[in-house]
């Protein structure tokens, strides 16, 4: 299984509290294969950020550069980066709680609709927003997803 997925649900035991993003969610969706680490949109409570702190503690964690995963730190729009061995692998993980160019009602509209997925994920519309950053790695991403370069059938996608 994959260790972002696993880690996903992980993270979900006992309620929402995080949605896989960025580059695993452009995995997830089959519009490229391009990522390095996990990236996820984290509660900004601190049950959420308490739990999700459990789980990385499980995984034995520890933090690389960055703000804690701390509601103090992440109410302000700083992000927490965090690195453990799983295997041979080296997995890392990153966690925002207010992510770039999704609006607060926009925001409040996924956790609503990603209340009850098996593997909560971004869409594609707004995994696009966030992939629109003038890196030139992402420039694949926002074209597969506008329909530019399909990648997977739409009804095979996940």
């Amino acid at each position: 299984m994959n260790i972002y997925v696993e880690l996903t649900r992980s993270f979900n035991e006992g309620g929402l509290h995080a949605i896989l993003s960025s580059g695993q969610a452009v995995v997830m969706h089959r519009l490229a294969i391009m990522s390095k680490d996990g990236d996820w949109i984290v509660h900004e409570t601190e049950p959420a950020l308490a739990h999700v702190l459990r789980v990385l503690e499980r995984h034995g964690a520890h933090y690389r550069f960055g703000a804690p995963l701390d509601e103090r730190w992440m109410s302000r729009g700083w992000s927490s980066h965090f690195e453990f061995r799983h295997g041979a692998l080296r997995v890392r993980t990153d966690f925002v709680t207010r992510p770039p160019r999704l609006s607060a009602p926009d925001l409040a509209a996924l956790w609503e609709e990603q209340r009850d997925a098996d593997v909560p994920v971004v869409d594609v519309r707004r995994l696009v927003e966030l992939k629109k950053t003038n890196r030139e790695k992402d420039y694949v991403v926002t074209g597969r997803a506008d329909g530019i370069l399909p990648f997977a059938p739409a009804d095979e996608a996940p």
